[in-house]
């Protein structure tokens, strides 16, 4: 027990206060120079602070594998993307010849449906004047020597353009 001079800061006043001696167990510990508390009461199941940095220093090596590691794996899968890139893009330029292509199969192809359409015209417009010759009794020669247009029991009529019809 004894005197003790406290200052209370917040008037600026030094009072003096009768305390008592705190006993050695509930004092506040300190720590020495490795940061290990002096004087406190050790718990087994609480690692030491050699042990806990022990496994920090662990913990870190092993994340710094795995670290590395993720990084060669990025790496490989960067690779392997830009091969992807690289062939999508000769992907997308033979799209592009193709669709040229496809184009240019598409022109000819209405290039010759307007062929053929203008032949089947021409086409049926010679078979309508060669079926009206037949019914006037004009154009068409018969291998009798018939030009009425009837049949003669199978004869073969020559049309105008040398194709031979058998009629009957």
């Amino acid at each position: 027990m004894g005197w003790h001079k406290r200052t209370n800061t917040l008037q600026g006043n030094t009072m003096e206060h009768y305390t008592t001696p705190v006993p050695r167990s509930q004092r506040p510990a300190r720590s020495d120079e490795n940061g290990d508390t002096i004087g406190a009461p050790v718990n087994p199941e609480e690692p030491s602070r050699a042990e806990l940095l022990a496994t920090i220093q662990g913990s870190r090596v092993a994340l710094e594998g795995k670290i590395e590691t993720v990084a060669v794996e990025m790496n490989l899968l960067r690779a392997d993307l830009r091969k992807v890139s690289d062939k999508v893009r000769v992907a997308e330029g033979s799209i592009v010849e193709l669709q040229t292509e496809v184009g240019a199969l598409r022109k000819q192809m209405a290039q010759a449906n307007s062929t053929v359409g203008r032949l089947e015209a021409r086409l049926e417009d010679a078979e309508g004047r060669s079926w009206r010759n037949k019914r006037a009794g004009t154009g068409l020669r018969s291998q009798s020597g018939d030009t009425t247009g009837r049949n003669n029991g199978g004869s073969v009529y020559r049309f105008g353009w040398g194709r031979d019809v058998e009629l009957g």
